[in-house]
């Protein structure tokens, strides 16, 4: 089996897509909030202890766009939203499983601190989410009127599992998937507690957890 721990520390460097959504509560379920455009950076920086066991700090960075359309008409161009940004940074441990000269798993886990940029907004009614009736007929204005809560900072446990080809006795590749799990959600909560369209008034509320699910590639060196 390939020796690596000769050498004491590695950086790894991660990119790829997240995975979030949005549950829902209410009754008016034409008007969906989801997430899009989810993407994830990583970067750790670890002390490898043995051949198989690291320790070390793991930051990252995920966005996604936050976009509210109402669905039975003309769903893609009647949408807008936000961008939210979640920074991470924490302590890391991993452990090296090989089962073959060059490819193996590597087990890790980080706990994390976790900061993001959303602010809470009220909407009063201005916020107008314009859909296209059929037939010809004129346009029809879905104003939304409440709150968005959010919680600024948070914890996140994230376990992951990489499957990893070694290039050399220094470097590698690797496939991770992970799962954030907030540990104080829901970090944002959308309260739309007037909806009003056609003359009729609704109430939804919205709540996204502050977990996802990634899946990267990966590049670590060793030296």
């Amino acid at each position: 089996m390939p020796v690596i721990a000769q050498s004491n520390l590695s950086i790894e460097l991660r990119t790829g897509a997240n995975f979030t959504n949005f549950t829902y509560q209410g009754n008016f379920p034409d008007l969906k909030i989801e997430t899009v455009d989810n993407r994830f950076y990583g970067i750790s920086l670890m002390k490898n202890s043995t051949n198989k066991l690291s320790f070390g700090v793991d930051l990252s960075y995920h966005r996604f766009d936050i976009n509210t359309r109402y669905f039975p008409l003309d769903p893609e161009s009647n949408s807008g939203g936000v961008r939210s940004n979640y920074w991470s940074l924490g302590p890391k441990m991993s452990y090296d499983v090989h089962f073959l000269p060059k490819f193996g798993l590597n087990l890790g886990t980080a706990f994390l601190f976790s900061l993001t940029n959303n602010e809470e907004y009220t909407y009063q009614g201005g916020e107008l989410q314009i859909v296209r009736l059929g037939s010809g007929e004129p346009r029809v204005p879905v104003k939304l009127g409440g709150k968005r809560y959010i919680e600024e900072f948070t914890f996140v446990l994230r376990p992951e599992i990489s499957l990893f080809y070694e290039l050399s006795s220094k470097s590698r590749i690797s496939f991770t998937t992970q799962w954030g799990l907030d540990l104080r959600e829901p970090s944002i909560v959308i309260d739309l507690n007037r909806i009003e369209f056609e003359n009729q008034t609704f109430q939804n509320k919205y709540f996204f957890s502050g977990s996802y699910f990634s899946t990267l590639l990966g590049y670590r060196y060793s030296f």
